[in-house]
């Protein structure tokens, strides 16, 4: 009889059950590394104990210590928005858990590239040599960052954005669905680009922009 050594994939808990959260969880089975043993909702509570993408929903952060406790190191947060995903993602970090990335098998990643914990990077991404992801950063489906661009810690680069050489995107920037930003322009922290600018000046900090070209209307959340 032949032997076989059977090795079970590493348990991970996904923070966040909405529309992001399916795209991760889709990507984690692609990736074919960890198992999904469930997902973690703060917001709708009516949800725990819900099936969801071939999970439960466990709980909310209340259930982090038991998880810890049971054996689980593994982590990611799936939650779009920005500020919320920086601090969840801490609260993980503290509470033990080590943070995953998650990348698309049909995702190009240049060989040089740098990718820190808790990324997403969608299918049909492209990221080119020399390029900089921070932490908790997501690359969405379609997404191209080209060669030596700087991703700050938690910035959202949305579907089909195209971010020509050398671009610095600051932390917790948002980059609309569609938008083209032209080389080496820096779009500061927390700014949000909206849906389809083409952004050819730097943008700065906490600022809201948008049009063709990109104008700067105000502060983000005035």
């Amino acid at each position: 009889m032949q032997n076989r050594t059977v090795t079970r994939k590493p348990p991970i808990v996904v923070f966040g059950a909405g529309g992001h959260a399916l795209v991760v969880a889709d990507i984690l089975g692609q990736m074919d590394q960890y198992r999904i043993i469930g997902f973690l909702d703060d917001v709708n509570h009516e949800r725990h104990g819900a099936k969801f993408a071939g999970a439960s929903i466990l709980g909310g952060s209340n259930e982090l210590a038991a998880l810890r406790a049971d054996g689980v190191t593994h982590a990611i947060v799936a939650i779009g928005h920005c500020a919320t995903r920086t601090r969840i993602a801490e609260m993980l970090v503290n509470t033990g858990f080590e943070l995953v990335s998650a990348i698309h098998p049909r995702a190009y990643i240049a060989g040089n590239v740098e990718i820190g914990p808790g990324c997403v990077v969608a299918a049909q991404a492209a990221i080119n040599p020399g390029s900089k992801l921070g932490t908790n950063v997501i690359v969405n489906t379609g997404a191209t960052v080209d060669h030596e661009c700087e991703i700050g810690a938690a910035a959202h680069i949305g579907p089909g954005v195209h971010l020509a050489g050398r671009v610095q995107v600051g932390e917790r920037a948002w980059i609309g669905i569609g938008c083209c930003v032209s080389d080496r322009v820096r779009i500061g922290s927390d700014a949000f680009i909206g849906a389809g600018a083409a952004v050819v000046r730097d943008i700065p900090a906490s600022m809201l922009a948008y049009g063709v070209p990109a104008r700067v209307i105000g502060k983000v959340n005035e």
